[in-house]
């Protein structure tokens, strides 16, 4: 019964859209809602992709639904209480990772075997696009584990330098705009997972190298202990591994106050005048009207002796 339930609930985004009968859209709702308790019931490499993969599709227009959206959050609480529910895609891409660099190295002989064989053969596209889509998934799971799992990737050079994995350049065929590097997906999700007091406060859509480093930096903070953040809505202040300890609270408050203090002093200095500024500008017109007047004085004496000579009277 648990399967055939899970069943229905794949045929309904089988066809595209939710169903827009008011009571089918019911029964499939119910449909939905129990097939994911189901998961919770499966090992977690079955159940965690397969209730990201529902989080992707209930997170697009035509299977968007309606009020609250109690399948989507449904799904997303259930995935969320999956230890291991981010971990799983960052293992799932090193493995790719791994299994790509192997296959390069692979003659074209043996990858013709391995066909042969009914073995599949990771390639570059295939593993770009696969990537692609795992660390996007995570953009649906506001959590410590998630958070942690896209410091790792905004970490990650490969890709920054214009160079996929295997040193090729990051540029597809056609019109297609470059492979992004792990580093600009993770960044892409990280600005939208709803962080409380961004290190980034300006994004422009395209994703630059300052707007990474900013982010990157900002990890590594959380990650040495000297910085904690929360997600928006929420009052727990969380650490590189989870809820963060007292102490370690009090350091990034402290911290931010610090950087705070700075910013303030920084905004200050550069929009307070110069010292001596204004009487610089104020020397140079007395110092040209001091130049005119000894000037004036001294073509007056010079005309008033000139003067006194040429009438003079002789004797």
């Amino acid at each position: 019964m648990k399967y055939c339930v899970i069943f229905i609930f794949i045929t309904a985004f089988a066809y595209g859209n939710l169903p827009e009968n008011p009571s089918e859209y019911i029964q499939w709702e119910s449909e939905s809602l129990a097939a994911i308790r189901a998961q919770l019931g499966n090992e977690p490499e079955i159940a965690i992709p397969k209730l990201g993969g529902w989080l992707v599709k209930l997170s697009t227009g035509m299977n968007f639904e309606k009020g609250d959206r109690p399948v989507f959050h449904a799904a997303q609480e259930a995935l969320l209480s999956i230890p291991g529910h981010a971990k799983y895609y960052q293992d799932k891409i090193d493995k790719m990772r791994t299994e790509l660099l192997e296959n390069s190295k692979r003659t074209r002989e043996e990858i013709i075997q391995m066909h042969a064989h009914g073995k599949k053969v990771l390639d570059q596209p295939e593993y770009l696009s696969d990537t692609e889509v795992a660390i996007r998934t995570l953009k649906f799971m506001p959590s410590a584990e998630t958070v942690s799992v896209l410091g790792y990737f905004l970490n990650d050079p490969v890709g920054r330098d214009g160079k996929t994995l295997l040193g090729r350049p990051s540029a597809r065929s056609g019109d297609s705009p470059p492979a992004l590097s792990n580093a600009q997906l993770a960044t892409d999700v990280i600005r939208d997972l709803g962080i409380e007091h961004p290190p980034f406060r300006d994004p422009k859509g395209v994703i630059t190298s300052e707007e990474i480093d900013s982010w990157k930096d900002w990890w590594n903070q959380v990650k040495e202990g000297k910085r904690t953040y929360r997600f928006i809505g929420s009052k727990i202040e969380y650490g590189p591994d989870g809820p963060a300890a007292k102490e370690v609270i009090q350091r990034s408050e402290r911290n931010q106050k610090r950087d705070e203090e700075r910013e303030i002093g920084h905004k200050k200095s550069t929009t307070a005048p110069e010292s001596g500024s204004v009487a610089g500008v104020a020397a140079k017109p007395l110092s040209i009207a001091g130049i005119l007047a000894a000037c004036a004085l001294v073509g007056a004496a010079v005309w008033y002796f000139v003067k006194g000579r040429t009438v003079a009277p002789r004797f």
